[in-house]
């Protein structure tokens, strides 16, 4: 495994010429620690790497030259496919934890993989603090890319490890010690509360390590730097498929130990991610690794940190809620119908990684041209990535018609569920390429820009003034059919977004640098 080599590896220190006079130097990688080191645009921060003159990311002061980035320029593309598809795998092979244990918790029976389930939205709540952190975090880790300011690329993602930590050690605790009774606001049913709370003690112990995972994650993404979380994520993915056969089933002078060692692996597999991305970053001495009095230099910068994040916080928080919402209107439509939701949505996420590699990627571009100064550029990224979602949309969407049969013969449900999720996929299909409009806007080019507070505003009213009311007045007092009511849900979601977000970009109001220069 490289990763071994890689740890045992002497690594080369020879510096490299300096491109220009005082510039920092880059020791020329070995063999095995370039696998890791990615060829990232050149950046000059601010003159000097303060703690290590071989910090991954110091460059000379190198202009990212001037060309006409249309959709069907080579130049586009050299840039965006390097981010976005490491980025895209990245986040599949996050996925197939969760379709992992989903798989090998099946063949215990309903009970284990409802009470998984349901214990599984702890660590979703978790896991969503983290991402509002780190999401907020990126509006500043972008921008001071852009700038050169690495002091200020460190204090931001030491600020969101330092705020993130704490919420998942309390969870932790929360977890270990109260599992029954927090399974108990889940549902009513002992045998699922027992069940449930035989997970959380051991599943539990990931959640730290899940709200650190993100910060180093976003940090890197924003620097440029999408290799490393990739392969984290594919040693981690193949860590905890093996190690769930061997806690569940048992193997290897290991006792079965069910669903506790479904929680077991996750935990260790989850401890693992940080790990590998922290050890590495030492080898290198990348953009991560710094004295703690520069990740925690926060006087004048915890009321500016905080006026940006609180929003995106928020704006996750309500829109999850909101789902919630829809999905008890929708469950009280009969069980076929939301089986078949539940397999539209499965399919839904995996198509929705792509759009996260592009959206990431923009939200990298946009934000690194901005703190630079170099606002139109800035502008034409933006312009080009708007574009070029529903042109990707009409591709995936293809692929969705053309393949919905064979996938859908894949899960066992009865014919009226599977019928109704084909149907389903079809409207979906046509709806892929306005629906993530409104996601790249909020999430790839506002925030890139420094406006937080749209998004919140924009999700929220829609939502809970619109979709919310809409299938509910739909589903449960005019009776519409399942399909239709989830026709009108979409076109009510998409309508509602596009009339505030488009606008908003067109104004050009969503750029708000941040002082990346402090």
């Amino acid at each position: 495994m490289r990763l071994s080599f890689l740890v045992f590896q002497k690594i080369s220190v020879k510096p490299r010429r300096a491109l220009r006079r005082g510039a920092p130097i880059l020791p020329a990688p070995a063999p095995f620690s370039a696998f890791f080191l990615e060829k990232i645009p050149p950046v000059r921060y601010n003159g000097d790497c303060p703690d290590a003159g071989n910090v991954v990311g110091c460059r000379g002061d190198v202009k990212e030259p001037m060309k006409e980035l249309g959709l069907f320029e080579k130049s586009f593309w050299r840039v965006l496919l390097p981010l976005a598809l490491p980025i895209a795998l990245q986040n599949l092979l996050m996925t197939s934890f969760r379709l992992v244990d989903t798989l090998m918790i099946g063949r215990l029976g309903d009970l284990s993989i409802a009470a998984v389930g349901l214990a599984g939205q702890v660590s979703f709540l978790v896991e969503l603090i983290g991402f509002g952190l780190s999401s907020g975090s990126a509006v500043f880790i972008a921008q001071y890319h852009g700038a050169g300011n690495l002091d200020g690329i460190r204090r931001t993602y030491g600020a969101t490890i330092l705020f993130g930590l704490p919420a998942g050690l309390l969870a932790t605790c929360a977890a270990f010690v109260f599992p029954e009774e927090i399974m108990g606001l889940l549902t009513n049913e002992q045998p699922l509360i027992e069940e449930g709370a035989r997970y959380l003690r051991y599943a539990c112990f990931s959640y730290a390590a899940l709200t650190v995972y993100q910060s180093l994650c976003t940090t890197l993404r924003s620097t440029e730097q999408v290799r490393l979380p990739l392969i984290s994520s594919g040693v981690c993915a193949a860590a905890n498929a093996v190690l769930n056969y061997l806690f569940i089933f048992g193997g290897l002078g290991i006792a079965p130990m069910g669903v506790a060692g479904a929680g077991l692996a996750t935990a260790i597999t989850s401890v693992m991610n940080p790990a590998i991305i922290l050890v590495v970053s030492f080898i290198q001495r990348n953009i991560l690794i710094a004295p703690l009095k520069k990740l925690l230099a926060l006087r004048g910068f915890f009321l500016t940190y905080w006026k940006r994040v609180l929003p995106v916080l928020f704006n996750e928080l309500l829109w999850s809620l909101s789902i919630v919402g829809l999905n008890m209107v929708f469950g009280r439509m009969g069980t076929e119908n939301y089986a078949a939701l539940t397999v539209m949505r499965t399919i839904e996420n995996i198509v929705f990684v792509f759009f996260v590699g592009i959206c990431n990627a923009c939200n990298i571009l946009v934000g690194k041209h901005i703190g630079a100064g170099d606002i139109e550029l800035g502008k034409r990224y933006a312009k080009r990535f708007l574009c070029l979602v529903p042109v990707f949309g009409l591709v995936l969407g293809t692929l969705v018609v053309l393949l919905r049969t064979p996938v859908l013969s894949l899960f066992d449900i009865s014919e009226a569920a599977r019928s109704m999720a084909s149907a389903m996929l079809l409207v979906y299909a046509v709806d892929v390429s306005i629906r993530n409009i409104p996601y790249l806007c909020v999430v790839g080019i506002f925030r890139a820009g420094g406006d937080t507070r749209t998004g919140l505003i924009g999700d929220a009213s829609v939502q809970y003034f619109l979709v919310l009311p809409a299938v509910y007045l739909c589903g449960l007092v005019l009776e519409v059919p399942f399909l239709w009511t989830f026709v009108i849900s979409l076109a009510v979601d998409d309508v509602g977004k596009l009339a505030i977000f488009l606008p908003r970009f067109l104004s050009m109001k969503w750029i708000q640098p941040v002082n990346a220069k402090q």
